[in-house]
């Protein structure tokens, strides 16, 4: 008997797009400067997980805040900050942490530029 796909409830097959594709997508948006691609890449910026973390490197990029200053203006979780972080990591993206535990951006790849 062969073995059947398995597809999520509603939502198609999970594999098709990589968390990096996500965050190409969000960067051509921002990019675009027609009304349209404006209004889905704000909808996506509050909306999806990827968009939550662009968010957050640009907080990082713009106030260097601490993880407490991060968590209020975001309005997430401690928990799902540090699992960003990890993320934003795992993309190329090097932090540093001052010695007020601010986070600062030390790296950031040529891909994601566009992003900020």
């Amino acid at each position: 008997m062969a073995k059947k796909a398995r597809f999520f409830r509603g939502r198609g097959n999970a594999t098709v797009l990589k968390d990096r594709d996500w965050l190409t997508i969000i960067g051509s948006l921002l990019y675009d400067k027609t009304a349209e691609a404006r209004q889905l890449a704000q909808r996506m910026l509050t909306k999806t997980k990827h968009g939550r973390q662009v968010r957050m490197l640009r907080l990082i990029n713009k106030r260097n805040p601490t993880i407490a200053e991060m968590q209020k203006v975001t309005g997430m979780s401690r928990r799902t900050i540090f699992r960003y972080l990890n993320s934003l990591e795992d993309y190329g993206v090097r932090m540093t942490l001052n010695d007020n535990f601010q986070y600062e951006v030390a790296v950031m790849p040529s891909g994601l530029r566009r992003l900020l």
